[in-house]
């Protein structure tokens, strides 16, 4: 992995051209498998398969740590959460004196505004950020509506507000949607195993790697418990196929309101005096689990559904209708939007700019693998683990025990560990010194880091069809209404 390199040829040129506007539209909790315009024929995203035709799309961005406020941190300041600190939804903000992207295109001249979810520990530092405000909607019974799709409502509103105004001067406009985020209030609302919902329509089919190939004793203890330390899988535990085909319904339910409210911006940037001098970018924070390996929405597992997202640019000076498979990480947002207007880029960024992959040459230096990371939620439990994803391979960790080794090339959907298979053993030492090699490489604690996993999470038959009592949540959630610290 190297350090930031600089951009396309024509990036002299550039310095003395008008500044460009900047739009970056994001989605909570879309995984780059729930986009039509990536090859998912059961959901529909018209407004983002638009946007995926009229400029480039990366078939291979990674989130640097699929849990949002670490991963929202990241991509804000260009950095992995062991450098910026943000490792959990409950982590402190970053160091006051971390620059940001914010801050950089303010200080830049850049009018700086943000719409929509925060959830940044600080790392939206520099924008003039709008409130996060609901607003009533009606919904069907079998699609509840909470929070994330009624603060979306009002993201859409002030965004449009911002485009139809005159702009004297160039800007960078973030708006974050949360949806398809509203599928975790759905899996509360739908708990435990039930039979047909009124309303709910034609249901998708499972995904191929709904069921793995091996045993779930062949992934390492934080996924065979998952049911134990993750509230959404305690709830969704006793699931038959039904309700995970019912829960993709739900899932591509909400992804279709979050393209629909990323169309009203689409448009009205169209209508604005902004429409022809704007770069339009589109990714998510992290994915989703969909069901595959009988996982629901995201916590410590680095499977593609929840790491690998959408990433598309737009606009001026980028290609129209092409595609890159190179390593992509959103940490590249800060390096490469800084390299698109010529502001200098800050040292010491595990991103650095994509621009040069547009030129459809990938530079000789340019990353063979690309990394996400764990740590946390909400300090109910404590369990490092970190995700090595090179072009063939993915390879995982975690401190408390157990590898997983994928071959991508040959099983994409993840369903055969290679780490217990003794005739990989020569290619899991492989993976084992690159990932070590990283670690010493961008000072990554990892080996240093504690874990905490109270037994009481460990104290069932392995697999979640066997859970039986509580879940870590539960002991979080009276401890807070106690007051007291967990």
């Amino acid at each position: 992995m190297a350090s930031n390199s600089s951009s396309l040829s024509n990036t002299k040129q550039r310095t003395n051209e008008k500044p460009k506007n900047i739009l970056i539209i994001t989605a909570d909790q879309l995984s780059r498998h729930a986009v039509g315009g990536y090859g998912n024929k059961d959901v529909q995203t018209p407004s983002i398969d638009q946007l995926i035709r009229k400029g480039t799309r990366f078939n291979s961005a990674y989130c640097a740590y699929p849990l949002c406020g670490p991963s929202r941190a990241s991509f804000w300041t260009g950095r992995l959460p062991h450098q910026n600190g943000v490792h959990g939804n409950n982590s402190p903000d970053i160091p006051e004196t971390m620059t940001t992207l914010g801050e950089l295109f303010s200080e830049a001249g850049y009018e700086a505004v943000h719409f929509g979810k925060r959830h940044d520990f600080g790392s939206l530092k520099g924008f003039d950020c709008s409130e996060q405000v609901e607003i009533d909607l009606e919904a069907p019974a079998a699609f509840p509506v909470n929070y994330d799709s009624r603060e979306d409502v009002y993201a859409e509103q002030k965004s449009v507000e911002y485009l139809a105004k005159k702009h004297d001067k160039p800007f960078i406009m973030a708006v974050d949607f949360n949806n398809p985020h509203n599928i975790c209030g759905w899996v509360g609302a739908f708990a435990g195993p039930h039979n047909d919902i009124p309303g709910i329509g034609p249901l998708p089919p499972l995904r191929d790697n709904f069921e793995n190939q091996d045993e779930i004793t062949d992934r390492p203890p934080a996924i065979q418990y998952m049911c134990c330390t993750h509230h959404r899988m305690h709830q969704a535990a006793h699931w038959n196929e039904l309700n995970y085909r019912q829960y993709l319904a739900a899932y591509y339910h909400y992804t279709k309101m979050g393209d629909d409210s990323i169309s009203k911006v689409l448009n009205a940037l169209q209508q604005s005096d902004a429409a022809d001098n704007t770069l339009v970018v589109f990714f998510s924070d992290h994915g989703d689990g969909m069901g595959s390996h009988r996982l629901v929405t995201k916590f410590n597992y680095f499977y593609e559904e929840t790491t690998n997202v959408p990433f598309v640019l737009a606009g001026p000076g980028i290609p129209v209708g092409k595609q890159n498979d190179e390593l992509v990480s959103l940490c590249d947002l800060v390096p490469t939007l800084c390299d698109y207007a010529n502001i200098e880029v800050p040292d010491g960024l595990y991103g650095r700019s994509v621009l040069p992959l547009l030129t459809g040459e990938t530079p000789a230096d340019w990353r063979d693998a690309v990394v996400s990371q764990w740590y946390t939620s909400r300090e109910m439990t404590i369990e490092p683990a970190r995700m090595y994803r090179t072009k063939t391979h993915k390879y995982t960790v975690y401190q408390e025990g157990g590898e997983e080794l994928f071959d991508i090339v040959n099983d994409p959907g993840e369903t055969r560990n290679l780490a217990s298979d003794p005739t990989a053993k020569a290619l899991l030492d492989h993976y084992r010194k690159a990932f070590a090699t990283y670690t010493q490489q961008w000072v990554d604690p990892f080996k240093a880091l504690a874990v905490y996993v109270d037994e009481e999470w460990r104290d069932h038959e392995p697999g979640y069809t066997n859970h039986e009592g509580a879940c870590a949540i539960d002991a979080y959630l009276e401890a807070k209404a106690a007051g007291s610290h967990t």
